[in-house]
């Protein structure tokens, strides 16, 4: 998946050429919409919850305690947010 950032596109474009360009499809939304974003209503205070009160040592330590609260979540919980997430 590529992303975009202001640093890589150059100036003298818009973009959406930039996107274009780099064959990035741009998915038209409105600017917020909690129902666009499961994440922010399940997964991450899923993962906050399971890490909670912990302190790590550098962001390998980080990337595996993450890696193991997802893996730690059921996954029919996964599939019962999306479908939640139809619902709205």
């Amino acid at each position: 998946m590529q992303k975009w950032s202001q640093r890589s596109s150059p100036k003298n474009k818009s973009k959406k050429e930039f996107l274009a360009t780099k064959q990035i499809t741009v998915l038209e939304h409105p600017a917020y919409s909690s129902d666009l974003a499961p994440c922010d209503f399940f997964l991450f205070p899923k993962i906050k919850e399971i890490l909670k009160g912990r302190h790590f040592d550098d962001t390998d330590d980080i990337r595996n305690n993450t890696t193991a609260a997802l893996k730690a979540i059921p996954q029919n919980h996964f599939q019962n947010s999306f479908e939640g997430w139809t619902r709205r």
